[in-house]
């Protein structure tokens, strides 16, 4: 068991800060792969998935013909 209470992968506070700071990292993973910066769109959407899920999901809807929004589509489906 973990020493300390909230140490998981959830995000500990999801507020409006944490929701806008992840759309931001989101966003960026998106144009970075777009400019086929694949290892750094990478890093952004782990660190966005890390810090608030639903606002990744929600950047990704607001995306709908960005590969990465079809790659995870099929995977949910597939």
């Amino acid at each position: 068991m973990s020493r300390f209470i909230e140490d998981d992968d959830t995000p500990s506070d999801a507020g409006p800060d944490k929701h806008e700071q992840a759309r931001r990292l989101a966003e960026a993973a998106l144009r970075a792969e777009e400019e086929g910066d694949q290892t750094r769109a990478d890093a952004l959407f782990a660190e966005a998935e890390h810090t608030d899920p639903q606002a990744v999901e929600n950047v990704l809807m607001e995306w709908p013909d960005h590969p990465r929004t079809h790659r995870r589509t099929a995977s949910r489906h597939g």
